[in-house]
């Protein structure tokens, strides 16, 4: 239903609000639930809704419903069940207006029986902020797979990983490893690993660059991008440089299959539709670096993490992952 609802607001000039209500498990206040719920479902119109979000809190969705339309909502539930039992709340906001709203509503603007909770508001809202309801969960056989497979080949690619490292550290000056800000899941910010291929100023001079950009949207790239070193650009021509991204999986920042994580400055230029991408965990390798390498346009990249998004299963992802080994041997480009 949130889906739904989320995609009328991207083709229509309205907004959602959906306010989540903690309110224990049914077992332990089973009666007082049922009877909240029936108070809840009398005062809501017939465009909005009720559901649950998880086993204790509830969602309820208003329809064309700004932030300080819930927020009113909100109160006026409270003065006809105002008991210390209506637990924890938050309240996001999905506007097609360009306003990013999403996140918890301050507990100094209700009344005390009220707090926001962090469980369901705990990606701080920098360049995305997108809230966790709207997020999608990797599954437990996605997570073992991510563990082990990282696992096998950070082990296997070790001599290789250590070659690499003293042919950046001796042939120029500067770090081994690159780590840049990149966008996770929701937007939260992460450290990325990759090898080193630029050289060591290579950010201050990217603005020298951007009138070279062989890419649509809020990307950079660039084929001939002079800043880039002899051993990066074998470490590019060959996808090694993306190696110790394996590292970035193992602890859960990322997944081997995933969106490509963009800079926090790309995600700042993200039209609304663009945070779509932003909803599942990123990956090493992706759909649109099996089958469109080359391609030019962001937007066609974000129809196709997209597509893969609502496609997603195991099968899906081992199939991509097989498919990017000759993918990468084909030399079509680096991801």
């Amino acid at each position: 239903m949130l889906a739904k609802e989320k995609s009328r607001v991207e083709r229509n000039n309205h907004a959602i609000s959906v306010i989540s209500l903690k309110v224990g498990s049914l077992d332990q206040s089973a009666k007082k639930t049922k009877h909240f719920l029936a108070l809840l479902k009398k005062k809501i119109r017939i465009t909005d809704d009720i559901g649950w979000l998880d086993y204790s809190t509830i969602g309820i969705l208003l329809f064309n419903t700004s932030k300080a339309g819930a927020v009113k909502f909100l109160k006026r539930i409270h003065q006809l069940y105002p008991s210390d039992q209506l637990w924890q709340y938050a309240i996001t906001t999905y506007s097609s207006r360009g306003e990013d709203q999403y996140g918890e509503e301050k507990t100094d603007t209700l009344s005390d029986p009220f707090h926001g909770f962090s469980s369901l508001t705990g990606i701080k809202p920098e360049a995305a902020s997108l809230h966790p309801i709207f997020l999608h969960k990797i599954s437990n056989s996605k997570r073992f797979s991510d563990i082990v497979l990282s696992s096998l080949a950070l082990l296997v690619l070790s001599p290789l990983l250590l070659l690499i490292a003293i042919a950046v550290k001796t042939t120029t000056k500067g770090p081994i490893l690159f780590r840049q800000r990149r966008a996770g899941i929701g937007g939260r910010p992460f450290t990325l690993l990759k090898f080193r291929t630029m050289v060591a100023d290579a950010d201050k001079r990217k603005s020298e660059l951007v009138q070279f950009n062989e890419r649509t949207g809020p990307v950079f790239k660039m084929k001939d991008d002079p800043r880039i070193t002899k051993v990066g650009k074998f470490l590019r021509r060959w996808s090694l440089d993306e190696l110790p991204q394996f590292v970035n999986v193992l602890v859960g920042e990322m997944s081997l299959v995933g969106p490509r994580p963009p800079t926090m400055d790309e995600v700042e230029q993200y039209e609304r539709w663009h945070k779509n991408r932003l909803e599942v965990k990123p990956g090493i390798t992706c759909i649109w670096q099996v089958y469109s390498r080359h391609e030019k346009s962001f937007e066609n990249w974000v129809r196709l993490d997209i597509n893969y998004m609502k496609r997603q299963t195991f099968v899906l992802d081992m199939k991509l992952l097989l498919m990017t080994i000759p993918a990468v041997l084909s030399r079509k480009g680096a991801c």
